[in-house]
């Protein structure tokens, strides 16, 4: 609530009650003051009335206006708290309750004890100066009385109509339902003291519009009428009750008992005070006709049959009866249902309703149908009764009818459309995926009432899917987080042991290398002691021949000459194979960068045959490259798949010598590098395990079974597919195929 919201309401609210307060008075003035007015000006010439009502009149409002303004005060102090933007203490919110409780009520009181005081002082001032008859007194003391407690009663619901937005704003803690606990059956009291008031005033007013009937008749009518009325009220109470008890058990079992759970959205007395407060208004209603007409109908029969009335006026009084009695019971069916309908909405909206327990006894179209059709007759019986009358005041009294029956519509009109509203509202809510507010009946359970419920169980039915739905999200958003989370965290795991794997098969290839580099040294040892020695032996005679050219001994100049040159050449020729196999060597060796280059698979052969010369001494190496044949990737590991490959080859042929045949050539978009020998080949069983690490079929010391996993390692690394053919008997023949560089993707600078 916004902290101006009480003080923008305030206005309304005290121009509200200032209206209603004025119209009241005015109504006062008309039905108690006209009929003390018409008996004084018969009964005293000097108008006494004027002496002491008038005093009295003015001195009952002003009574009034002060109790309400003292009533009022806590309330406009609260307004005037929450206008400032203050918080209004408990204590002062408890004294604003009681306020808004006592309000209408005492100023309902103050009202009728004022006006009761005036219809017992003139009349008794009449009687004791004897211009009139004591039971002309006592008849009037009755018919203002009962005016007056009538209005009286309509002034509590006006009040009561008013102040009830206040309240919810001035206390919001306050639970709705409780209050109207507290106040329903006190409600539908007033209603019907209200009609009753209200009834007896219409039927003087039109009797005497009629033209027939005089103050003599109404007092020997109002003599009659009581003794009817009097204990049919009280059994009318007795009904309220006896009708209301399944509410009253509701109540003490929802609201009343402490500690209590509350009851469930099923439970039989929510049923049960949902068909009490459906039907409760009709049976009110029903009842009320009953005591209306008899007692009305027994006045007109004891004024005809007494001759105070010719047998045709106290037809039409009997008319004039049955019609008010008519109007009367449809405003007591239509404000009780009114008064009730918060507990309807509330038990709709907080309770399981079976449509088949909870069906309304009439239907919307037999309900609307009888009830215009009676109101058509009732208007119609009017206008007959006041068009004939030939009285002047018969205008006016078609114009009071007419404003009668014409409220009743409204009443029924509203209740047709204003629920039908309240539907459009929330179905245009519920489109909007607002399902919080429920919807619940506007009345009884007719057409449009089950209309209600059955929106109102869609309406849950929806929101229990939603909620379920969500949950069921909410549910899997948890679990999706939980199983990425687990998987996130299988990743790095994954990922640590895949970093941990690529280590180790770099160990593992540099282990092999090494172990490669061994095997090679142990071969190379006697390739490179050749040449040392060749140089080494060749030292001795060139030192000699130096010698000889420099005393100038031994022969000629010429022919020593030659023979340094010869010796010199032996040494050259040693040198430069060393350094070959050592540059070779050095080259296999070394270590890769960390991005690739462009790699030429001519010179990587020509520098791995270099190193395997040794190994190659039965076997015939053709090669069939192709003129710019390069690759992107790791030089030193290209190195290595053809150090494997070749050393399997020529360890596959043996000492009996053969032929291996190296080809490098561009296809169909990639490097196809194949090495074939015509050994023995791979038998059948053993292919399919070549790949696997540490597979070998050598003897134990000569081989560790990672030289082709290695391979395979490698050249899917540089993303390229090796497959093998192999036949028992017909060689085999390794084909490797690499994708080509891309156009200025790698270094260069081939190696």
């Amino acid at each position: 609530m916004s902290q101006g919201a009480p003080g923008a309401s305030l206005p309304r609210f005290s121009r509200r009650l200032l209206l209603a307060g004025l119209g009241l008075d005015a109504a006062e003035l008309i039905c108690c003051g006209l009929p003390l007015v018409l008996w004084m000006q018969d009964s005293a010439r000097d108008f006494v009335w004027l002496k002491v009502a008038l005093p009295l009149t003015l001195a009952l409002w002003a009574a009034a206006a002060l109790r309400m303004a003292y009533l009022v005060r806590p309330v406009l102090d609260i307004v005037a708290a929450l206008r400032e933007g203050g918080k209004p203490k408990p204590t002062e919110a408890e004294t604003a309750r009681l306020a808004l409780l006592r309000a209408p009520r005492e100023i309902a009181v103050v009202h009728l004890l004022g006006w009761a005081l005036v219809v017992s002082a003139l009349p008794a001032h009449a009687i004791a100066v004897g211009a009139r008859d004591p039971l002309s007194g006592v008849a009037l003391i009755q018919l203002v009385l009962v005016t007056s407690a009538g209005l009286a009663a309509v002034r509590i619901l006006a009040v009561e109509t008013i102040l009830a937005p206040t309240r919810a704003i001035l206390v919001p803690n306050l639970q709705g339902i409780r209050v109207f606990a507290d106040r329903y059956r006190g409600a539908l009291l007033a209603v019907g003291v209200a009609l009753l008031g209200l009834w007896q005033t219409a039927l003087a007013f039109f009797c005497t519009m009629l033209g027939g009937a005089t103050g003599e008749v109404l007092v020997s009518g109002v003599l009659v009428l009581w003794p009817v009325l009097l204990p049919g009220g009280y059994l009318w109470w007795r009904r309220v009750l006896a009708r209301t008890q399944p509410i009253e058990d509701y109540f003490d079992a929802a609201l009343r008992t402490k500690g209590g759970k509350g009851l469930g959205r099923d439970d039989p007395k929510a049923v049960a005070a949902f068909v009490a407060a459906e039907r409760t208004p009709y049976a009110l209603g029903a009842v009320q006709a009953l005591l209306l007409v008899a007692g009305g109908g027994a006045a007109v029969v004891h004024l005809g049959l007494g001759g105070h009335v010719a047998l045709a006026l106290a037809g039409r009084l009997l008319l004039i009866v049955l019609l008010v009695s008519l109007l009367a019971t449809f405003y007591q069916t239509l404000l009780c249902q009114q008064v009730l309908r918060p507990l309807i909405r509330h038990l709709g909206s907080r309770h399981a309703l079976p449509l088949a327990e909870v069906r309304a006894p009439l239907g919307l179209s037999a309900k609307l149908g009888a009830s215009l059709l009676a109101l058509l007759v009732a208007a119609c019986a009017f206008v007959w009764l006041f068009v004939h009358a030939r009285s002047a005041w018969g205008p006016l009294s078609l114009a009071v009818a007419t404003v009668a029956v014409f409220g009743v519509v409204l009443l029924l009109v509203r209740d047709v459309v204003s629920p039908l509203r309240a539907l459009e509202e929330r179905s245009g809510e519920m489109a909007q995926g607002q399902l919080a507010r429920p919807v619940p009946p506007w009345g009884e359970a007719d057409e449009i009432g089950r209309l209600a419920v059955m929106f109102e169980e869609m309406r849950r039915s929806l929101r229990d899917r939603l909620r379920s739905t969500e949950s069921i999200n909410v549910d899997l958003e948890r679990e999706v987080r939980r199983r990425t989370e687990a998987l996130e965290q299988r990743n790095a795991e994954l990922h640590e042991a895949l970093e941990k794997l690529r280590r180790a098969q770099d160990n593992l290839v540099r282990t092999e290398k090494l172990a490669s580099m061994g095997r090679l040294v142990a071969g190379i040892a006697h390739e490179i002691n050749n040449p040392v020695n060749a140089v080494i032996n060749s030292l001795g005679p060139l030192e000699e021949a130096v010698k000889k050219i420099a005393a100038g001994d031994g022969g000629s100049a010429a022919t020593l000459g030659r023979e340094a040159e010869e010796i010199l050449a032996v040494v050259q020729r040693g040198a430069a194979r060393t350094k070959a196999i050592v540059q070779a060597l050095h080259g296999y060796a070394r270590g890769d960068d960390s991005t690739q280059r462009l790699v030429d698979l001519a010179r990587s052969l020509d520098d791995t045959l270099g190193l395997l010369q040794h190994r190659l001494r039965h076997v015939q190496v053709v090669k069939d490259i192709e003129p710019g044949v390069r690759i992107a990737g790791f030089p030193g590991q290209i190195d290595q798949v053809l150090m494997n490959l070749l050393t399997n080859a020529a360890q596959a042929i043996g000492a009996r010598g053969g032929t291996i045949t190296v080809a490098a050539k561009n296809q169909d978009a990639q490097v196809l590098l194949t090495i074939a020998d015509d050994g023995p080949g791979i038998p059948g069983d053993v292919l399919p395990h070549i790949f696997d690490p540490f597979f070998t079929t050598k003897d134990v010391g000569e081989g560790s079974g990672l030289g082709l996993s290695i391979v395979h390692g490698i050249i899917e690394r540089h993303g390229g597919r090796i497959d093998v053919d192999s036949q028992p008997g017909h060689g085999t023949k390794f084909s490797i195929s690499f994708p080509l560089p891309p156009a200025g993707g790698v270094s260069r600078n081939p190696q």
